[in-house]
């Protein structure tokens, strides 16, 4: 199995289970710098530190844990008590959530929630090219926002997160969807307090009244992209998102026929379990596992398109039958079980990689996963690899290979475990 992909489990392990562990290190920083924090943020974020645990040697399992020290809630308490006029409660046990929400273009992207105090959400930016962190303010309480997770965008002046948000009420065209943007560069001049730049996205005609929560966000050939895997994708430029013009105009591009799902249907599984899309292979494509309640002729499907416009459309690409995997994953010593969380590889445009749960297999952090990894073109399964971290609850993140060259110390790791087909 290609050692440039690696899966890294969105979910941040409790710093509790993760300090003085063997296997952990920390990662070296450069420079830490809080931006749009208040006064005593840049102290604050000198005493986080990020955790990693590289799974094995050839790196293909990992997990990200993120570290607090008591500066972090002597901040959080002084931002608490200035927001809501009172002091934190006292006795209370300190904690935090953290979600590795992207990694892309050289940047990892954490979201720090400090759910105890109603919602209090930052952003951690780890830079590989600088070997910078940054400690960011989620975009303002008063705003609207379908996710949390930002794209990445590298520019001469550095980089940029960007945000898809809109607002709470509603037109007769629908909600008004806006650009959110943060960068190191514009942080250091802005005038205002966090420093999240706004754009006007002007939506195509066949998104009005439509309620869109992009679940994927990429980009490509200077083309910045929003799916939400139950309706489709908005994009626009990226010289467009970069420039100072406050308008910013957008086009849509429609799920293949038959895919496109209500949100507000009762009893909806989440999509991104069993949907992905990305640009590989030098075109769009779109994965679909069929739904856990369709038990006949249950099928993975990939389709592909070649570029956006009305002259192309979705054709279907390779389409993988349940049984015939199921006897490929019986063949290799897997579970017979539905595969979820569908990932795709700009390095190989023929790749299909899956996560395949054991419900039978059992440790003191969860089920065992495995990373499967099919070929698309014969609708067959080439590979398996038990993961060291097993827990995948929230979602799996592709991180490069190499990405963190920045150890401290670099720790040793057992033997992987292949399962070649």
């Amino acid at each position: 199995m290609d050692s440039g992909f690696a899966v890294m489990d969105c979910a941040g392990i409790n710093p509790k289970y993760a300090a003085g562990r063997e296997g952990w290190a920390t990662i070296k920083c450069a420079s830490k710098r809080a931006y749009g924090c208040g006064d005593t943020g840049n102290s604050a974020v000198q005493d986080l530190d990020l955790l990693l645990h590289q799974g094995d040697l050839e790196n293909l399992s990992s997990s990200l844990s993120v570290h607090a020290g008591d500066d972090v809630f002597r901040w959080i308490d002084q931002v608490i008590a200035e927001k809501k006029g009172r002091p934190a409660a006292p006795g209370k046990d300190r904690y935090f959530m953290s979600k590795v929400e992207i990694v892309d273009k050289g940047l990892i992207v954490v979201t720090l929630s400090f759910s105890e105090y109603g919602g209090f959400d930052y952003y951690l930016v780890f830079d590989s090219f600088d070997r910078s962190l940054s400690m960011i303010p989620y975009i303002p309480e008063w705003a609207a926002c379908y996710t949390k997770c930002p794209l990445p965008l590298r520019h001469e002046s550095g980089y940029s997160l960007v945000l898809i948000g809109g607002e709470f009420s509603f037109g007769r065209e629908g909600p008004k969807k806006y650009i959110w943007q943060w960068s190191p560069m514009a942080a250091s001049w802005g005038s205002i307090p966090d420093s999240w730049q706004t754009q006007k996205l002007c939506l195509p005609s066949q998104m009005n009244n439509k309620f869109f929560s992009p679940d994927v966000a990429f980009s490509c050939n200077g083309f910045a992209f929003w799916t939400d895997l139950a309706l489709g994708t908005l994009f626009c430029d990226c010289s467009a998102l970069l420039s100072e013009s406050y308008l910013v105009k957008s086009k849509f591009i429609p799920l293949p026929p038959g895919y496109q799902l209500d949100r507000d249907e009762e009893g909806i599984w989440p999509v991104e379990v069993y949907r992905t899309m990305g640009y590989v292979g030098g075109s769009f494509k779109f994965v679909a596992i069929d739904k856990p309640h369709d038990h006949c002729g249950r099928r993975v499907k990939v389709w592909t398109l070649a570029a956006p416009g009305p002259g192309h459309k979705w054709t279907l690409y390779s389409e993988f039958r349940l049984k015939k995997l199921w006897k490929d994953f019986k063949m290799a010593g897997l579970p017979k079980n539905l595969p979820m969380w569908p990932m795709l590889r700009e390095q190989e445009g023929a790749t299909l990689y899956l996560i395949l749960a054991d419900k039978t297999q059992t440790s003191d952090r969860g089920q065992k996963h495995y990373l499967c990894r099919l070929d698309m073109p014969t609708q067959s399964l080439l590979q398996a690899k038990l993961l060291a971290h097993t827990s995948l609850i929230l979602g799996p993140v592709k991180l490069p290979s190499g990405f963190f060259n920045c150890l401290d110390p670099l720790p040793s790791s057992p033997e992987p475990m292949w399962m070649d087909v």
